[in-house]
């Protein structure tokens, strides 16, 4: 059929054999042109990709801006959609205002790469509790990226037409006990750890998201030399994750690349946003770096695909989870 309308004339004369011979091997590859074509596009189809960062409030030192290089090429290569961060957005006494200039050296300067101007959604750590962390929730009122409603909060996203993934902020701070006692640096009085529960599972109970995740400053489990597993969470906290079917938990505090393994559950440490320290090893531990860097993350309706990447952009770990 492409021969008889391109070519008419006779194939027994010199065209008409160039042309037959050209006609052929447009034949030939435009099915294979095709073919590509249709196992290329299903790969970015129905999925949904995010970085995730914790203790990145390096105030601007040499390890935060090599990371955030990183995550600049990473997101522009697999078209990122949001940012994810686990707390200590600003380390030492926190922020003081939503107004503060550090807000523009410390961040929008930094995390500067177009593919970055993504939403980010952010939970607050307990260096931000050292501070302001209202400042952080107004924050999102100047910022077209800054995303943190509430000092915890729940957001849906879509994966494709028929998945959804549910992901959970919340404020970690309020659980530690030696944080709620007198004279505490650390500004968690008329926080209430378990009305946030009881959120929590009230949130959890609610969802059909194909993927619950649930994000928190502190480890769960963690096994570093600096802070490690928080027992008030997981005394409180895992008992609800392990109910309502949470696969994921992303966190820092500790300043390690980790991720650790208890039943069901993935606990995924991202505390390399800007400086690292040293990182145990046990059993639990399917993988651990000392190491500064962030979390690659693709969700399907199939699978979870983690990747650790380092300030340097080496792929330190892979790893994929299967769905539900």
């Amino acid at each position: 059929m492409i021969y008889s309308k391109l070519h008419p004339c006779s194939a027994r004369t010199r065209w008409g054999v160039l042309a037959v011979a050209l006609t052929l091997v447009l034949t030939l590859l435009s099915p294979l042109h095709l073919d590509a074509q249709s196992v290329a596009q299903p790969q970015n189809a129905g999925s949904l990709n995010f970085l995730v960062i914790s203790d990145w409030g390096g105030k601007g030192g040499t390890t935060q801006v090599a990371v955030a290089k990183q995550m600049g090429r990473t997101a522009a290569a697999q078209k990122t959609s949001f940012v994810i961060t686990c707390g200590d957005n600003y380390h030492g006494s926190g922020i003081s205002s939503e107004d503060s200039p550090r807000w523009k050296t410390e961040y929008e300067d930094i995390y500067s790469n177009p593919a970055l101007m993504i939403p980010w959604y952010a939970s607050l750590g307990n260096h931000d509790n050292r501070g302001k962390a209202d400042a952080e929730i107004a924050y999102s009122k100047l910022s077209s990226r800054w995303k943190m409603p509430a000092r915890y909060y729940a957001h849906t996203e879509k994966i494709d037409g028929a998945n959804e993934a549910l992901f959970v902020h919340l404020d970690t701070s309020p659980f530690v006990a030696a944080y709620r006692k007198k004279g505490s640096s650390y500004h968690v009085k008329g926080q209430d750890p378990k009305a946030q529960l009881r959120w929590l599972e009230s949130v959890l109970a609610a969802s059909r998201a194909r993927w619950k995740i649930v994000i928190g400053h502190h480890p769960i489990y963690a096994a570093a030399a600096t802070h490690g597993d928080t027992e008030e969470l997981i005394a409180d906290v895992l008992p609800v994750l392990e109910k309502n079917g949470v696969r994921i938990y992303f966190c820092g505090h500790d300043h390690v690349l980790q991720h650790l393994v208890h039943g069901e559950v993935n606990f995924f440490v991202c505390g390399g946003g800007s400086s690292y320290r040293k990182v145990n090893q046990r059993d639990d531990v399917r993988f651990g770096a000392g190491s500064a860097g962030f979390l690659s993350m693709t969700l399907t309706g199939t699978a979870a695909h983690a990747t650790y990447i380092s300030d340097k952009g080496v792929e330190l770990y892979e790893t994929s989870i299967p769905a539900p």
